[in-house]
C-alpha cells in the first residue's frame, strides 16, 4: 500500500486542479471544437463555443458557410437541423437558428440548443459521451459534424463471430480480446448497440433469435423469435429502431427498441435474400441489399413500406450511405464492384471495379474515401469517392470479411473470417497496427465507448 503525507496529497491536489484547467482550456479553443464538412459545392465549418459548459442553459455553434453559386440563404435552416448525443435526439423545438451575417455566398448562422433534461439527465453534461449535429437538405446533400466529449474513455468492439455462435469484445487501444459472449449456435452476422450504450442487440441466425443483452450487467434480458432466420442487425440513426434481415426469406423485421417489441414485418417489396440495412443520415429511409435478385429495397421511415427497388450489380451483400447522404455504394460479391447509387435519382450511376469477392463497404466520416472488404483477394481496398479511382490496397488476411470505422475516426476494424481475427488499420498512415484472434468466422463490427 502506498502512503502520502498531507503535504504530499495537497501539492497532488494543486497540480491535478492546474491539469484540469490547463486541459479544459485547451479543449475549449475554436480549433479543437471546430468541425467542417463540404459537398455539392457546399463547405461548412461548425464551431462548438462553449464546450466546457456542461451546467448552461443553452449551447452554442457558429456555422461558417462558403459557396461559389446560388443563395444559401434561400433555405430554412431551422428544419434542416438534427441534433443527437448519447441521451438520445433533442426535440425539435429545443433547437433555434438565426443569422449573424446575411450573404449568399459567405453567410454565418448560429445554432443556438436548449441543454433540457432527457431521460434524467441534461442533454449535455458531463456524462455526455458524443454530440452530433446534422444538417441535411443542403442541395439534397448531408452535412454530420460530431464532437467527442469524455477524452478519458475507451472504444470497445462488438464482434459476431457466426460459426462459434459467440460475440467478442476487444478493447481497440489495447487490442486485446477482453471478454466473450456465447449467444447461440450460429451467431447473427448483423450486430448494433444502442446510443446510450446500455443494450446489445445480437442474434442467433439459422433459429431466427434476436437476442438482447443490458450490458450494464451483462445479462440476457429479452429474446425475440422472427418468423425465419436472422442475418442482419441494424439500427437507425436515432435508435429507436432495428431492422432484421432475413438473410433466407423475403422479409425485414422491425423492432421498436423502447418497446423492444417487434412491430411489423416488411415484406412486400423486398428481394429475395435480404443481407444488410443501412440508414440515411437523419432516419428518413432504409436501404436493404438483397443478394440473390441483385438490387436495393428502399424503404421509408416510419411507415416501413417499400417505396422503389434499384438494379444494382451481382450479389449485393451490403450497402453503405456517405455521411453527407448523396450516395449509397453497394459492395457486389459476384460481380466485384461497388454501384454507386445517386440517392437524388435513387439510380445506379457508375459501378467500379474492385476486388474479387467485395463483401463489405464503408464510407469515411467526412465522404471522401471508400473502403472495401474483398474476401477472395484477401485485401481492403481504399477507393478516392470524388474520382471513383482506387487509391490502393491493404492485404489484410484470409477471407476479408466486414470493416467499421472507429467512433473518433482515427482507426478501421477489419474482420478476416478465414483467420478468425480482427485486425486494426491506422486511417492516417493506412498501416495494421494490430491483430486480435476472435472467434470462428467473425463479421460485422459494433462499438460501444465506456469510462475508463
Amino acid at each position: 500500500m502506498i502512503k502520502f503525507k498531507s503535504k504530499s496529497i495537497f501539492t497532488l491536489g494543486i497540480s491535478l486542479m492546474v491539469l484540469l484547467t490547463f486541459s479544459v482550456v485547451s479543449l475549449a479553443n475554436g480549433e479543437d471544437w471546430g468541425r467542417s464538412s463540404a459537398a455539392a459545392g457546399v463547405t461548412l465549418d461548425v464551431e462548438f463555443m462553449n464546450p466546457d459548459q456542461f451546467e448552461s442553459e443553452q449551447l452554442t455553434f457558429n456555422v461558417y458557410m462558403t459557396t461559389h453559386s446560388g443563395n444559401l440563404l434561400d433555405h430554412n435552416f431551422a428544419e434542416l437541423i438534427t441534433v443527437r448525443s448519447n441521451q438520445g435526439e433533442l426535440d425539435k423545438k429545443n433547437i433555434n437558428w438565426e443569422w449573424e451575417r446575411k450573404s449568399s455566398h459567405h453567410p454565418i448562422g448560429i445554432i443556438t440548443i436548449n441543454n433540457t433534461i432527457t431521460n434524467g439527465e441534461k442533454f449535455y453534461s458531463g456524462k455526455t459521451k458524443y454530440l452530433e449535429i446534422v444538417i441535411d437538405g443542403i442541395r439534397g446533400a448531408s452535412h454530420t459534424f460530431r464532437w467527442v466529449i469524455n477524452q478519458d474513455e475507451k472504444i470497445l468492439a462488438y464482434i459476431p463471430n457466426a460459426a462459434s455462435g459467440t460475440v467478442s469484445v476487444v478493447d481497440i487501444a489495447s487490442a486485446k480480446l477482453v471478454n466473450t459472449i456465447k449467444v447461440g449456435e450460429e451467431a447473427s452476422h448483423g450486430i448494433e448497440i444502442n446510443p446510450d450504450g446500455r443494450y446489445l442487440y445480437t442474434g442467433d441466425f439459422q433459429n431466427g433469435l434476436v437476442k438482447i443483452y443490458d450490458l450494464t450487467s451483462n445479462e440476457l434480458v429479452k429474446t425475440l423469435k422472427v418468423n425465419s432466420t436472422a442475418h442482419g442487425i441494424d439500427m437507425s440513426p436515432d435508435g429507436k429502431y432495428i431492422l432484421i434481415a432475413s438473410g433466407s426469406e423475403s422479409e425485414v423485421a422491425v423492432i421498436d427498441t423502447e418497446k423492444q417489441e417487434i412491430i411489423k414485418v416488411i415484406e412486400e417489396g423486398i428481394g429475395e435474400s435480404p443481407s444488410h440495412i443501412d440508414f440515411d443520415p437523419v432516419g428518413k429511409f432504409a436501404m436493404i441489399t438483397n443478394l440473390e435478385s441483385d438490387d436495393v429495397s428502399v424503404i421509408s421511415i416510419p411507415d416501413f413500406e417499400v417505396t422503389v427497388r434499384i438494379p444494382v450489380g451481382d450479389g449485393p451483400n451490403e450497402g453503405r450511405i456517405a455521411p453527407d447522404g448523396r450516395y449509397c455504394y453497394t459492395a457486389n460479391w459476384e460481380s466485384n464492384s461497388i454501384s454507386v447509387i445517386d440517392l437524388r435519382k435513387f439510380e445506379v450511376v457508375d459501378e467500379i471495379n474492385v476486388g474479387e469477392g467485395t463483401h463489405g463497404v464503408i464510407v469515411s466520416p467526412d465522404s471522401k474515401k471508400i473502403w472495401t472488404a474483398n474476401r477472395k483477394t484477401n485485401n481492403v481496398a481504399v477507393i478516392d469517392a470524388e474520382t471513383r479511382q482506387i487509391e490502393r490496397y491493404i492485404a489484410a488476411g484470409e477471407y476479408t470479411n466486414h470493416l467499421k470505422f472507429t467512433p473518433d475516426g482515427e482507426k478501421v476494424v477489419v474482420t478476416n473470417a478465414r483467420d478468425n481475427e480482427a485486425i486494426i488499420i491506422d486511417t492516417e498512415t493506412y498501416e495494421i497496427t494490430a491483430r486480435t484472434k476472435v472467434g470462428e468466422e467473425p463479421h460485422e463490427i459494433t462499438f460501444l465507448t465506456v469510462e475508463q
